[in-house]
């Protein structure tokens, strides 16, 4: 066994036997010594001086251990750490006021066995501690790379230390170096020191390495973008004199602007509160522009708040007379005439537009309507708003309310954020430039929510007439009139608004167009704004009514006309292109039926057209769809089972329910309706809808499903010319739905000739115009077993005759 003393570059060794048993102590009350180290220490304490004088001749041996508690005078066996270094005196020099400094270098780790002695100096036992050389050579040149890295990003270390961290060999003497010169505490080192296995010593310290480095790396980064940050302020502080001065020198500075700024703010006809609170942050602005740093970031922002002050619309005197000038020359059959040339039908929001207009004309006085448009696509719901604000003579602004999350969005941003803005109200208000125009909600049903609020909630205000004549903005930060503005909110479907707002508006429900009435606009609107788009004249081009009606019916499905449009301005285009092929020779050039395919391609639908059922368990329904109405076939069959029901055909919870229903009423009602029982615990029963890919839902299929299920048990065809719809319940009860004017345009479509509707029903078919209802032969159903009567009337025979898959009839 050897014992190492480490001395820079110069390694020597000095043997086991040279180390005494018992050596004399120096206690430290602020260091620690490792081996490897060289340390200069003051030596004060008598005790300490005797021993340097009887002791301290350069290459004798002394044990330094590290006292516990630093104030300690006198120390004894429990005042030191037991782990130190045995260290030799290199170099000794007296000091003017009785004490020496001695330079000292560890050579090994030791451990205190005890103290034998305190007179005249201390005096221990001690025995060597050895270090358990357990690592590799990639253990040291990966330990090195960490000590190079943290060197490199130290500041306060010369680069040159590298080259001498290379040469180092042995891995503990450099862990050794790390700690003894890091700011672990006297505790953290002594811990450090009793590590006895090297590869330990080594992933201790490259931890600490890690830490500082990252340290290190982070105070460098924040101190160079504090130098960034300082060196670009200065610039721009130097740059915005240099700006001033040239300004100044040629009459070109913000003071003028905020003379032309005041001049339009004293032009401006404002409500008294509104005036003062913007004279009090002109006030603001001008005391920023004229100071040392020329306004900067605030008082732009200032100016942009006067500025939209300035921009919009007040409810002010002048305001007022030009409204109530505005309503005096209303001319109601002007109005009609304007809604007739830009819509076909939509009857109801024609009176309820036309109603106000008259009622405005009336009272010289105008509180503005909140009506919600609520349709399929395409029907119109968009262009019927410019068309109010058109026969209004009023101006027309829109709001894109699909896919908001943010509150903000509709009452803007607080003043204090960077890059504030006001929200989509006062923002529409300004370009309306007026206090009454027409404000179109676009999407309502689309609104979002999120941890940024509720938009939803937000719109409360704006649509309520008791609140919204001071609507707050948080940009504007003052009270809006909203009074006399017309709202017009479109949706697709009413299930997605929250009920408060809904209570808010005016529902109007605009169903789909009938066929006749595409046409007409096709004719009157489409077709002549192609024509305009595509500079194609009547002579050019001609589309006949047999392929308008065949695009209608085979190449769209739509309750509106917006894919309509789209072929036929795919036509415009292919006319376009053969006329200029033909260089104008073949004029004009007439699509019909019979070469639309050249144009448009295979037909993409098929039309709904009844079938010849003539077999039991299947019934004819209507169904509503987001693109009009619709035939539904139900199907019902029957197996040897044990009564169970299957349902099939992507069928809802709704639609599933009503299925139940109508299976546990007919049980219940087996001996009226002349059913067997034996039927309904021998037999599984499977209904189908055709269509598996497509969703359906909803409880008006509740009396077809009922009626299929009647004639497969009954074993009677239902007549093939009926079709219904009607929700059904375990009283007998049928109950009213919705979309009757669609399922009787699709039963109109496919060739049926009786319709079965609840009685609650009576009066949205008599709201249907004429024209869809004539043809039609209509019968009112309020009690289920009177429908059974008429779809299966077999079931109601005398008992002697009940039907039964044994004995037939």
């Amino acid at each position: 066994m050897s014992l190492i003393k480490y001395n820079d570059q110069n390694i020597t060794e000095i043997k086991q036997q040279d180390i005494p048993e018992i050596i004399p102590i120096i206690p430290l009350r602020n260091a620690v010594v490792f081996p490897g180290i060289i340390l200069p220490i003051f030596v004060g304490r008598i005790e300490s001086i005797k021993l340097i004088e009887e002791y301290g001749k350069p290459g004798s041996l002394v044990g330094v251990f590290t006292q516990k508690n630093p104030e300690d005078e006198k120390v004894n066996n429990e005042g030191l750490y037991k782990i130190g270094s045995l260290a030799e005196i290199h170099r000794v020099i007296p000091m003017g006021e009785g004490g020496f400094q001695v330079f000292l270098q560890g050579v090994q780790k030791i451990e205190l066995l005890e103290i034998v002695s305190s007179e005249p100096y201390l005096k221990g036992r001690i025995r060597p501690r050895y270090e358990i050389k357990n690592y590799t050579e990639e253990d040291i040149i990966e330990f090195q790379t960490y000590v190079i890295r943290y060197i490199e990003n130290n500041p306060a270390i010369p680069d040159d230390v590298v080259g001498y961290i290379k040469k180092i060999k042995n891995p503990s003497a450099l862990a050794n170096q790390v700690i003894f010169f890091s700011n672990k505490t006297n505790e953290e080192k002594i811990e450090f020191l009793k590590i006895d296995s090297i590869k330990e010593k080594l992933e201790y310290t490259k931890k600490y390495l890690l830490d500082e480095t990252q340290r290190l790396i982070m105070e460098r980064e924040v101190r160079e973008k504090v130098e960034q940050d300082a060196a670009k302020l200065q610039k721009e502080f130097y740059l915005r004199k240099q700006l001033e001065t040239i300004k100044k020198e040629l009459g070109e500075t913000d003071i003028g602007d905020a003379d032309e700024l005041e001049k339009r703010i004293l032009e401006k006809k404002l409500p008294e509160n509104v005036k003062q609170a913007v004279e009090k942050e002109f006030k603001r602005y001008k005391r920023l522009i004229e100071g040392p740093h020329g306004g900067g970031l605030e008082a732009s922002q200032i100016r942009n708040w006067i500025e939209l002050i300035l921009e919009l619309p007040w409810n002010i005197e002048e305001e007022q007379n030009k409204l109530q000038e505005e309503l005096s020359n209303i001319d109601i059959e002007k109005a009609r005439k304007i809604l007739d040339e830009d819509h076909e039908g939509l009857e109801e929001v024609k009176k309820r537009i036309l109603e106000h207009l008259a009622v405005e004309k009336k009272t010289k006085s105008i509180k503005g309507p909140i009506l919600c448009l609520v349709g399929p696509p395409g029907v119109g719901k968009t262009s019927l708003a410019k068309s109010i604000a058109r026969c209004m003579n009023r101006p027309f602004v829109r709001a894109s309310l699909g896919g908001v999350r943010d509150e903000a969005e509709i009452r803007g941003h607080r003043r204090t954020y960077v890059g504030a803005m006001p929200g989509k109200i006062i923002s529409a208000m300004k370009k309306a430039e007026s206090i009454s125009p027409v404000f179109l909600l676009d999407e309502i049903d689309k609104l979002g929510i999120s941890y940024q609020g509720d938009p939803a909630a937000a719109l409360l205000e704006v649509l309520d007439p008791e609140q919204n004549h001071s609507f707050e903005d948080h940009y504007l930060g003052l009270p809006y009139d909203l009074s006399k503005v017309i709202f017009i909110a479109t949706a697709n479907t009413l299930d997605t608004i929250p009920a408060p707002l809904l209570d808010r508006m005016e529902i109007v429900h605009l169903s789909g167009y009938t066929l006749e009435e595409k046409i007409k606009i096709a004719k009157n609107h489409l077709i002549p704004k192609t024509r305009e788009q595509y500079n194609l004249s009547e002579k050019e081009w001609i589309l006949t009514d047999d392929a308008l009606r065949k695009i209608i019916e085979n190449y769209t499905r739509e309750a509106g006309v917006r894919n309509l449009k789209r072929m036929i301005e795919s036509i415009a285009r292919k006319v376009t292109l053969k006329l200029e092929e033909s260089k104008n020779q073949n004029i004009p050039i007439v699509v019909d039926e019979n070469n639309l395919k050249e144009y448009l391609g295979k037909e993409r639908f098929q039309k709904d057209i009844k079938e010849n059922i003539g077999i039991p368990g299947v019934a004819i329904g209507l169904a509503w769809t987001p693109v009009g109405g619709d035939i539904l076939y139900i199907e019902a069959t029957k197996y040897p089972g044990k009564g169970n029901l299957k349902l099939s055909g992507r069928l809802g919870e709704v639609m599933k329910e009503s299925a139940q229903l109508a299976f546990s009423y007919l049980r219940a009602h087996a001996k009226e309706l002349n059913i067997a029982n034996y039927l309904f615990t021998d037999y599984d029963f499977h209904i189908h809808v055709p269509s598996g890919a497509v969703p359906k839902d909803g409880p008006s299929a509740g009396v077809t499903i009922l009626t299929a299920l009647a004639s497969l048990l009954t074993n009677t065809p239902v007549e093939e010319n009926i079709a219904m719809t009607g929700e059904i319940s375990l009283r007998g009860k049928i109950l009213p739905v919705g979309g009757i004017k669609e399922k009787v345009l699709a039963a109109k479509a496919a060739g049926i000739e009786t319709v079965l509707l609840p009685e609650k029903n009576r009066a949205d078919f008599e709201e249907i115009p004429e024209e869809i209802r004539k043809g039609l032969n209509v019968e009112y159903y309020s009690n289920m077993m009177d429908l059974l009567r008429r779809t299966v009337p077999k079931a109601f025979r005398s008992k002697q005759t009940i039907y039964t898959e044994r004995e037939g009839w």
